[in-house]
């Protein structure tokens, strides 16, 4: 068994170096060929047990730089950090545990169909990650090929998930071909070829498609403050002078090339803009004084007759010093920006709440610029869940802003995962992306998914880039998830039959 379990491994090593920051993003492609190994000939619950090892190792290797926010910016205990680590990885290796359960359950790899199966029941599981408990999709498999650009065109058509299809499925194609060296097999992999051909062909027609659409429409040139400010400062009286100045002195120079729009990062300004204030004069009167419009963001609050809620929010202030609309974040951080179930589990803190837990924002919509051109914000994690970004460009929204503090991440890998998840959104969506971040990466997103132009970390800097603004919506902001639907449908159909048919066997015997 112990050889089952190095197998096991092996694939969560391969798939973690496919993801940023390693970026050797081909090998997700038969990262999945040790794990089908170690699987095979083997029980249902034996399987499951392989599945879950290989979960527990891909999701450390992949989320180790929790244990950094958690200790360094929520001031929790390394011990305690671990132990909240450890119990997502868990619930997280559950997900690919199930898996190769039911792989084994279903009896798949005697199906003739075992690839596309196996393709639709990973799709599943990842849907379900997504949602479950609030969601947690964070790096699902289709995001490991962000760099591929003529490949990741069809995300138009099946966002994410249809990605995450076509690398499983390819596993599974060659896994078969490797162990049965048949007819079945080499047909299957004929047939998944050739789908993957035409996805490449479609990919590579909406490049230039786009690339010279994008040529034709209006653009709205953006200005990207990245003020690099400490997060153990940000929040010290002390330091608040301080951090204006450093934002003031690059919006400025920006200025200076007389963008259409400036944007701040997430919770940019150290105190409760709402609250009139020097500081809020302050920055009413820079926005005058360049002359352009501002968007940036603060913690707000709300008094009610029980409470004060506090909102991790966005404010949009016109060139003439006025505020003229906000963003309230929708999907909050579980434990970052909020405690679950917070009257058992009074003693944790938000990790990113100064105050108290935030409350969600009320509902999803785009802000409007210049009273004619809507735009959606993303708050930090918002960027990582395809349905949000969907739904604004339902609302309307033109263009996209993820606004965010990455420096919870440090120096680790998570700033360049975190950055390569838009890249689907922009993608699936057809709609041009400014990222602004604290400490970075801040970067300009084309609908055809090209970084144009990316900040470095931790240096504070400011960028200027243009963005193309996109009225029409592609198949994926019209219809969505259909793909996932079907695949969910699809593999409890299949569940029910073998379930029904093992009953009957077991009736008879």
């Amino acid at each position: 068994m112990w050889k089952r379990s190095l197998f096991s491994f092996f694939s969560a090593g391969l798939l973690i170096l496919s993801f940023p920051s390693f970026d050797l993003y081909l090998l997700a492609w038969v990262a999945f060929l040790p794990l089908f190994w170690s699987i095979k000939e083997i029980s249902a619950f034996s399987a499951f047990q392989q599945g879950f090892g290989a979960g527990m190792a891909f999701f450390l290797g992949l989320l180790y730089w929790l244990l950094h926010a958690m200790t360094i910016y929520g001031h929790l205990s390394f011990l305690f950090s671990l132990g909240l680590l450890i119990l997502l990885v868990i619930y997280l290796a559950l997900y690919l545990g199930a898996f190769c359960y039911l792989i084994v359950w279903l009896e798949l790899f005697e199906h003739v169909l075992f690839p596309w199966l196996t393709g639709m029941l990973w799709v599943a599981l990842e849907y379900l990650r997504g949602h479950l408990l609030t969601g947690f999709p964070w790096e699902l498999l289709g995001n490991s090929q962000y760099k591929w650009l003529s490949f990741i065109q069809v995300a138009d058509i099946g966002g994410i998930y249809l990605l995450s299809f076509f690398v499983m499925t390819a596993n599974a194609c060659l896994f078969l071909c490797l162990e049965k060296r048949n007819k079945v097999a080499f047909l299957n992999l004929a047939v998944f070829l050739g789908v993957l051909l035409a996805a490449l062909g479609y990919g590579w027609h909406q490049l230039h498609f786009w690339e010279t659409k994008i040529k034709h429409l209006p653009h709205l040139k953006v200005g990207l403050i990245q003020g690099n400010i400490d997060e153990s400062k940000k929040w010290d009286p002390a330091f608040q002078t301080a951090t204006l100045k450093i934002y003031t002195e690059l919006s400025l120079k920006a200025g200076e090339q007389k963008p259409d729009l400036l944007i701040w990062p997430e919770t940019a300004l150290p105190f409760y803009f709402q609250q009139p204030s020097a500081y809020r004069q302050f920055i009413l009167n820079l926005v005058k004084q360049i002359n352009i419009p501002l968007l940036v963001g603060s913690p707000a609050y709300k008094m009610t007759s029980q409470n004060v809620q506090y909102f991790n929010r966005a404010y949009l202030i016109s060139k003439k010093g006025e505020v003229v609309d906000y963003y309230d974040k929708v999907h909050l951080v579980p434990f970052g920006e909020y405690v679950p179930c917070r009257r058992l589990l009074k003693f944790l803190p938000a990790v990113a709440a100064q105050e108290g837990d935030f409350s969600p924002g009320k509902r999803l919509r785009p802000l409007i610029l210049k009273g004619k051109i809507p735009f959606g914000v993303l708050i930090c994690f918002e960027g990582i869940f395809p349905e949000i970004s969907r739904q604004l460009v339902q609302e309307g929204a033109s263009f996209l802003v993820n606004i965010t503090n990455d420096a919870w991440f440090g120096r680790t890998s998570a700033p360049y995962q975190h950055l390569s998840m838009l890249v689907l959104r922009a993608i699936e969506n057809r709609r041009g992306i400014a990222r602004c971040a604290n400490t970075g990466f801040s970067a300009y997103i084309l609908p055809t998914g090209e970084i144009n132009q990316r900040s470095k970390l931790f240096k504070p800097e400011f960028l200027i880039g243009t963005l193309p603004l996109v009225e029409e919506k592609t198949f994926y902001a019209r219809h969505g998830d259909v793909l996932a639907y079907f695949c969910m449908c699809g593999i409890l159909i299949y569940i029910f039959l073998k379930g029904r048919q093992k009953w009957k066997k077991s009736k008879s015997v």
